[in-house]
C-alpha cells in the first residue's frame, strides 16, 4: 500500500480518533559541456600536502576522495585520478593529463594550520593550451573538510554548466528505527548521517523551506497533527498552525512569504493559503474530499496537488487563488506530485500494474514517462535543486529505504544505511 498515503490517511485518522558562493573576477574564464549530452573529461590530482605534515598527506589523500566522488555523483564529468601525480612538475603534469585523454585538469595544495584549520588553493587548467581556467582558496574547520570539497566540485559543476553543482545539499527523512517516527539529515551524498527530532511521537511528511536552512513537518508532540517548523542551523522549532484537527501537509512558496497545508479545522480536509506565520489567509479548497499533498509551481503562481473528488487520489493542477482547476489525466492512484525547478515536468506516484512506482508528467508534451518498474514499491519523489536528479523511497532492498537517480530513471544508488525503516526524502535547495 502506499507508504505515503498512510501517513497522510494516518494522520487524517488520527485527527479523527481525537476529532471524530564566491564572487567571480571579470576575467573568469567559463567552461561548456558538449550540446550532445557526452561529458568533459577531467583529469584529478593529488592536492599537495604543502608543508609535508603527516596530516596534511591524511587529509590530502581523504579531500581527492570525497572531491572525485562529487565530480563523479554529479554524472558531468568523465573523471581521471592518479596516485602521487603531485610529485610532477606542472610541464610534466600536463604530457601525463594529456596522454590519458583528458580536457581539463584539477589540482591544488592542502595547509593544515595549528591541526585545526584547513586551507585547500585549487588550480584548474586546460590540458590543451596549459592555461590556467580558474584559481581559488577555500579555508575552513579540518573536520569539515567534506563540505570544502563540496563548495569546490559545485564551482567547477557551475563553470562547466552555468548552473550550481548539488554537492552541499542536504536530503531529511522520516526513519522509524526507534520504533517512533522522527526526522533524519544526511549529505547528499550519505555521509554526516544525524537525528533531528527526538520526540519519541509520530513526526511524518517533512519539507525543507526555499534557501532556507529550515523543515516544516508535521508532528503529534502535542496529542494533534500540528504544523512545526524546525531550524536546523539554530537547533530551534516552534509550532506554526496547532488549529484543532489536521495541520498537513504544507509546502512554502519559492519568495517563502506564504504557504499552503492542509487543514480540516472540523470539516473535509481542503488546502488553505498561510502566511509564513501560520496565520490562514484564505481557502483554496472546498467539497467533501481529501485535498493534499501540494506543491508550487517555480513561478508560485501554480499548485499541483492530490485530490479523490474523482472517487480515488488523481492530481490536480490550480491557480494560487483557487481558480483555473484541471485534472491531469492518469490511469492509477497518484500520490506525493512535486514540481521539477524548471517547471516542465511533475513528478508522482502511481500504481500501475499493482505497485507503486515513480512517473513524471511532462506538461509541455503532455505525456507520462515511468521512471521505476518491477523492483519493489518506489514512491515519494522529490527533486535536487537543479532538476537532474530524483530522490524516493523504495522497498527493494526488502524494506523501505531512501534512493537517489537520474531524472531519466538511471544510476540508481541508495543514499545511506540505517536501521529500521526510511521514508519521505526531501532535498534541501538554495542554501
Amino acid at each position: 500500500m502506499n507508504l505515503n498515503f498512510i501517513n497522510k490517511f494516518l494522520v487524517v485518522f488520527l485527527f479523527l480518533n481525537f476529532f471524530c558562493s564566491y564572487v567571480c573576477a571579470e576575467n573568469d574564464i567559463y567552461l561548456s559541456l558538449s550540446g550532445t549530452g557526452s561529458r568533459a573529461s577531467i583529469g584529478l590530482s593529488e592536492f599537495v600536502p604543502k608543508n609535508g605534515f603527516f596530516e596534511e598527506m591524511n587529509m590530502s589523500r581523504d579531500f581527492k576522495e570525497t572531491l572525485e566522488n562529487d565530480l563523479i555523483l554529479s554524472r558531468h564529468f568523465n573523471v581521471a585520478v592518479a596516485n602521487s601525480s603531485y610529485k610532477f612538475d606542472l610541464d610534466s603534469q600536463f604530457s601525463y593529463w594529456s596522454e590519458k585523454g583528458v580536457s581539463v585538469l584539477l589540482t591544488g595544495t592542502i595547509s593544515i594550520i595549528d591541526q585545526t584549520k584547513l586551507i585547500v588553493d585549487v588550480k584548474l587548467y586546460d590540458i590543451e593550451s596549459q592555461q590556467l581556467i580558474w584559481e581559488d582558496r577555500y579555508s575552513g574547520s579540518a573536520n569539515n573538510y567534506r563540505y570544502i570539497a563540496h563548495r569546490i566540485n559545485d564551482e567547477v559543476v557551475k563553470r562547466f554548466t552555468g548552473e550550481e553543482g548539488v554537492a552541499c545539499s542536504k536530503i531529511a527523512f522520516i526513519n522509524n528505527n526507534t520504533k517512533f517516527k522522527e526526522i533524519y539529515l544526511v549529505d547528499y551524498d550519505g555521509y554526516n548521517l544525524r537525528r533531528l527530532t527526538k520526540d519519541n511521537r509520530l513526526n511524518v511528511l517533512p519539507k525543507w523551506v526555499p534557501n532556507s536552512p529550515q523543515i516544516i513537518y508535521t508532528s503529534y508532540l502535542y496529542n494533534n497533527p500540528d504544523l512545526f517548523i524546525l531550524d536546523i542551523a539554530k537547533n530551534k522549532r516552534k509550532a506554526l498552525s496547532t488549529i484543532q484537527g489536521l495541520n498537513s501537509p504544507t509546502t512554502f512558496s519559492p519568495d517563502r512569504k506564504t504557504m499552503v497545508a492542509t487543514l480540516s479545522r472540523g470539516v473535509y480536509p481542503n488546502l488553505y493559503l498561510l502566511d509564513s506565520s501560520g496565520v490562514v489567509i484564505r481557502r483554496l479548497t472546498e467539497g467533501r474530499y481529501i485535498d493534499t499533498s501540494p506543491s508550487f509551481s517555480p513561478s508560485g503562481k501554480e499548485i499541483v496537488f492530490i485530490s479523490d473528488r474523482a472517487g480515488y487520489p488523481q492530481i490536480y493542477i490550480m491557480d494560487i487563488d483557487g481558480v483555473n482547476l484541471r485534472r491531469l489525466s492518469t490511469k492509477g492512484n497518484c500520490d506525493s506530485p512535486m514540481w521539477s525547478p524548471k517547471g516542465d515536468k511533475i513528478a508522482f506516484t502511481m500504481k500501475y500494474d499493482g505497485t507503486f512506482d515513480i512517473f513524471l508528467y511532462d506538461l509541455p508534451k503532455q505525456r507520462i514517462i515511468r521512471l521505476t518498474e518491477g523492483q519493489g514499491s518506489n514512491e515519494n519523489p522529490c527533486w535536487s535543486q537543479d532538476g537532474r536528479f530524483i530522490a524516493f523511497s523504495s522497498t527493494r532492498s526488502g524494506k523501505s529505504e531512501i534512493y537517489i537517480m537520474g531524472m531519466d530513471g538511471s544510476g540508481v544508488r541508495k543514499l545511506v544505511d540505517i536501521s529500521g525503516e526510511s521514508f519521505t526524502p526531501t532535498w534541501s535547495y538554495g542554501l
